[in-house]
């Protein structure tokens, strides 16, 4: 599941159930149209070509992960001036990964031991390097969400092709939060600073079975989220806010295991049907949405009119409705997601070069 769910309570009330889904209008019909956002690239690691931004704090201070020399992907943090940083590795290990950053500048994410096992990791401030354990019995661990509290979600392997979504408490206590679910696996995404966790559940299946999953602060059970009216049984939570509103994807209409349409999709009150975001204009049926700030605001990407090109995208509220707004691409590039952006508005994720390679990179204001 790893990188396969990667690009990081009170729901909000007022959402209807399908909300219609709109251009930005042309700067020309705004009155006091703002400025574009400037797409800016971010920094390797030395003698790396590749790199992925995965989640942004309030202060501006960016992580992920980027190739180093010999090829391995070692976790990286971006200080607001762009200094980069590597974070390292377990000792002994080769790889590593960051996923989430908190507003004290805690980090987790997972890397590798010396004898080859995946482990859930936190990073201090400092850049220090904490093995967060497994459950008791398995060895593996991967954590993909931390709150200001300190508290941290992701999931453990358990046996062969079962896994579940595990918490651990800021004093490093570990707890299996992923045993009760419908389709025998759960991973946990993101946890908002109410306790409120969000993920998927799922079957290692030729099916490809998913569902969008939600559980309470102090709860044990996966909570399934609705569908896409129309859709499929495909669908996945990817980030919350913390006004409870839930974001990530659902299936929008029939189609075969490996190849079905999929639409970002926002969770409102009291796990209602969900609203479809929708795609850009002329692109195929695929977005996805993976992260909401506190304004609401929303951030994923979007097929293009372009077959085989994608564009990182942001949803904002109107009152008519939600209006989808492309952001810039690298200069000569056809990819790019926002896999997060901050309260304050600032977008980071992942975009194509010219000569096809992805790199982290920032959307300023």
């Amino acid at each position: 599941m790893g990188d396969l769910w990667r690009s990081k309570s009170v729901f909000l009330a007022g959402l209807t159930a399908i909300a219609l889904t709109m251009i930005e209008p042309s700067e020309s019909a705004r009155a006091a149209p703002p400025a574009e956002p400037a797409i800016v690239r971010l920094g390797l690691l030395p003698g790396g070509t590749t790199s992925r931004a995965t989640a942004i704090n309030d202060r501006g201070v960016i992580v992920g992960h980027g190739d180093t020399t010999n090829g391995e992907n070692h976790a990286i943090r971006w200080n607001p001036g762009g200094r980069i940083t590597d974070l390292g590795t377990l000792p002994g290990g080769t790889y590593s990964y960051a996923y989430s950053i908190n507003n004290r500048g805690d980090i987790v994410g997972y890397a590798n031991t010396a004898s080859g096992d995946d482990r859930a990791v936190r990073w201090a401030p400092d850049g220090s390097i904490t093995d967060l354990g497994s459950l008791p019995g398995h060895t593996g661990g991967y954590a993909y969400g931390i709150n200001d509290e300190g508290r941290v979600v992701g999931y453990a392997p358990i046996r062969s092709r079962t896994y579940h979504a595990v918490k651990w408490q800021p004093d490093g206590t570990v707890s299996d939060i992923g045993a009760n679910s419908p389709l025998g696996s759960t991973s946990a995404a993101a946890i908002n600073d109410h306790g409120v966790v969000v993920g998927v559940t799922y079957a290692v299946s030729p099916a490809h079975y998913h569902e969008a999953v939600t559980w309470t602060a102090a709860g044990t059970t996966a909570m399934v989220l609705p569908p896409l009216a129309g859709g499929g049984p495909r669908s996945s939570a990817r980030g919350i806010n913390e006004q409870g509103m839930i974001v990530g994807y659902s299936q929008s209409g029939p189609g075969s295991p490996t190849n079905y349409p999929i639409h970002a999709a926002l969770w409102g009150p009291g796990n209602s049907a969900p609203t479809d975001l929708g795609t850009l204009p002329g692109g195929s049926d695929n977005s996805m949405a993976n992260d909401v700030n506190a304004a609401g605001v929303i951030v994923g990407a979007s097929a293009t009119s372009t077959p085989g090109d994608r564009s990182a995208v942001l949803w904002r509220q109107k009152e008519n409705g939600w209006r989808i707004v492309p952001l810039p691409q690298l200069p000569g590039g056809k990819y790019s997601e926002a896999t997060a952006i901050s309260n304050s508005g600032e977008v980071v994720g992942e975009a194509s070069t010219e000569s096809g390679q992805n790199v982290a990179v920032r959307w300023e204001k």
